[in-house]
C-alpha cells in the first residue's frame, strides 16, 4: 500500500516537472517569436547614436518623433494609402473571383472540370517574380505602367491557384442535400452561390484574406518596378528612400517598418480564430 502511495507521489512529480519543462518550452519558443517586434519597436524610439552602443536595451529616452519624421520625410503616409488601396482591392477581387471559381469546379462538374482546375493549381509552382520582365515589357506596351492595375492584376493572378486550391477543399464538403434543398424551392444556382455557399465560406475565405493580404502588402519587387511614380509607391518602396549614398538614417527607417507591420498584426488579431477554425477543420475533414 505504501509502495502504490508513494509511486503516485513519484509519478505525479515526473507529470508536474514534465508539465513545467513543456510550458517553460512554449514561454522560450513565444519569446523568440514575440522578441524581434519587442526590439524593431523600442529601437525605433531611440537616436541613432544609442542604437549603436547599446542596440540589445531601451535607451535614455523614447523619440517619439521618429514616427512623425518617418510619417512626413518619408512620404509614409501617401504610401501607407497606396499600399492599402493596392492590398485590399487585390484581396477583394481574389475572394470574389476564387470563390466563384472554386463552387463552378466543385459543384457544376462538366468534362473538364477537374483538368482545368488541375492547370490552374499549377500556378503555385510557378514564381512570382519570374514573371516581372515578362508582365513589364507587356504592361508597357498596353500603357498601364505607373497605374495601381499594374500591380492588382499579377497580384490577383498569382493569389488564384492557392486561394482556389483552399477553398475547393472546403466547398467539396458541403452537403448536396441542402443546394438541393434550396434549388426545390425556386432558387438559381447564383443564389445558392451568394445566399448559400458563400457565407457559409467565411472561415477560409478569411483565412485566404489575411494570407494574400500580408504578401500583397510586403510585396516590394513589383512595386518598385511597375510604378516609378513617387506618388504611387507602395509601403516597402518608401522604405528605401531612407538608405541614402553615404548614410542611413536606421532609427527613423526602425519607425517606418513599425508603422508597416501594424496592419498586418492587426488583421492577423482580428481574423486569429478564423484561421486557427479553418486549420482544424482542414485537419478533421483532411
Amino acid at each position: 500500500m505504501k509502495e502504490s502511495v508513494a509511486d503516485n507521489q513519484t509519478q505525479k512529480i515526473k507529470q508536474g516537472f514534465g508539465t513545467f519543462f513543456f510550458y517553460a518550452g512554449l514561454v522560450a519558443l513565444s519569446l523568440t517569436c514575440i522578441y524581434p517586434l519587442i526590439w524593431l519597436l523600442m529601437n525605433s524610439m531611440k537616436t541613432d547614436t544609442e542604437l549603436f552602443n547599446n542596440p540589445w536595451w531601451f535607451g535614455s529616452g523614447f523619440e517619439i518623433s521618429n514616427y512623425s519624421t518617418a510619417w512626413t520625410a518619408g512620404k509614409i503616409g501617401r504610401s501607407f494609402v497606396n499600399s492599402a488601396f493596392v492590398a485590399i482591392s487585390s484581396v477583394g477581387i481574389t475572394i470574389i473571383a476564387s470563390s466563384m471559381a472554386a463552387f463552378g469546379f466543385t459543384r457544376l462538374k462538366w468534362k473538364l472540370s477537374t483538368p482545368i482546375l488541375s492547370l490552374i493549381l499549377l500556378g503555385v509552382m510557378i514564381p512570382i517574380h519570374s514573371t516581372l520582365i515578362p508582365l513589364f515589357t507587356i504592361f508597357s506596351k498596353l500603357g498601364i505602367t505607373n497605374r495601381y492595375l499594374a500591380l492588382i492584376l499579377p497580384y490577383v493572378a498569382f493569389a488564384l491557384p492557392t486561394s482556389i486550391f483552399i477553398l475547393s477543399g472546403f466547398m467539396s464538403t458541403f452537403p448536396k442535400e441542402i443546394e438541393e434543398a434550396v434549388i426545390i424551392d425556386g432558387c438559381s444556382m447564383a443564389g445558392v452561390f451568394w445566399k448559400i455557399v458563400f457565407p457559409l465560406s467565411k472561415t477560409p475565405i478569411a483565412t485566404i484574406s489575411i494570407y494574400n493580404f500580408v504578401s500583397m502588402w510586403n510585396e516590394l519587387m513589383f512595386a518598385l518596378i511597375l510604378l516609378q511614380d513617387q506618388s504611387k509607391t507602395t509601403l516597402p518602396v518608401s522604405l528605401t528612400r531612407f538608405k541614402g549614398q553615404y548614410s542611413t538614417n536606421w532609427t527613423i527607417q526602425l519607425a517606418a517598418v513599425v508603422i508597416m507591420v501594424i496592419p498586418s498584426i492587426m488583421a492577423y488579431m482580428f481574423l486569429n480564430d478564423k484561421i486557427i477554425e479553418s486549420m482544424t477543420i482542414g485537419a478533421v475533414k483532411g
